[in-house]
């Protein structure tokens, strides 16, 4: 095996919507948004290409370069920059939620995550997107490879909430990810700068996610 074939294997493993990544049991305000009409199996892909653009791109991915660049002090400060920029309070916690999963994984597959992170874990602010970064990092991904598996995990993650939902079937997930690949591939090659802020403004599916509803098949 090459060097260089390494890294596209792990990347293809970690990005798989089966990895323990911790976010299999989060739809991210998509079940809500489909329980109300407000997507359904036509407008699917947009909705995803959408939360590419405005949450991961605006947000998820400036917190991850943060985790895959930052140690030690300097990476649990992040954690609690990240925790500071998030207003909804559901959010939050789900996504330290998330991050605890990612942690709960990391030691179980044998992977040393930063002292940075694991002070965060304790101090309760181990943000699922930074941690992925650490993680990424840790096995060995760059980052324009780890931004790439970030980036296709979260739309795999969604189209695998849809299909889990009855709202979509293996045919079309993979006929909406071979469409939204153009626009993956372009976000994931915008590099954040070092001193960048992570921003992000999805109103609709922090609604959908905050919104109370009984009998729900995800954590959000």
């Amino acid at each position: 095996m090459s060097a260089e074939s390494l890294p596209v294997i792990r990347a293809m493993q970690l990005a798989d919507s089966g990895f323990p990544s911790g976010v299999f049991a989060f739809s991210w305000g998509l079940e809500s948004a489909l329980a109300d009409g407000q997507v359904d199996r036509h407008s699917l892909c947009d909705w995803v290409a959408t939360e590419l653009r405005s949450r991961w791109h605006g947000f998820d991915r400036v917190a991850l370069a943060g985790g895959h660049r930052l140690s030690g002090a300097a990476l649990a400060a992040w954690c609690e920059t990240i925790d500071t920029m998030m207003p909804v309070d559901r959010l939050r916690r789900d996504s330290v939620q998330a991050g605890e999963a990612l942690f709960a994984s990391a030691r179980a597959v044998r992977i040393a995550l930063d002292p940075g992170a694991t002070e965060a874990e304790r101090a309760g602010t181990g943000h699922f997107p930074v941690v992925h970064g650490d993680f990424l990092r840790a096995c060995g991904l760059d980052l324009p490879t780890a931004l790439m598996t970030s980036a296709y995990g979260m739309a795999r993650g969604a189209f695998s909430a849809a299909v889990r939902l009855g709202v979509s079937g293996a045919i079309a997930t993979q006929r909406d990810l071979l469409a939204l690949a153009p626009l993956l591939a372009e976000l994931s090659a915008d590099i954040p700068d070092d001193g960048a802020l992570p921003s992000g403004f999805m109103p609709l599916s922090d609604i959908a996610l905050m919104r109370p509803r009984d009998g729900r098949l995800f954590i959000n």
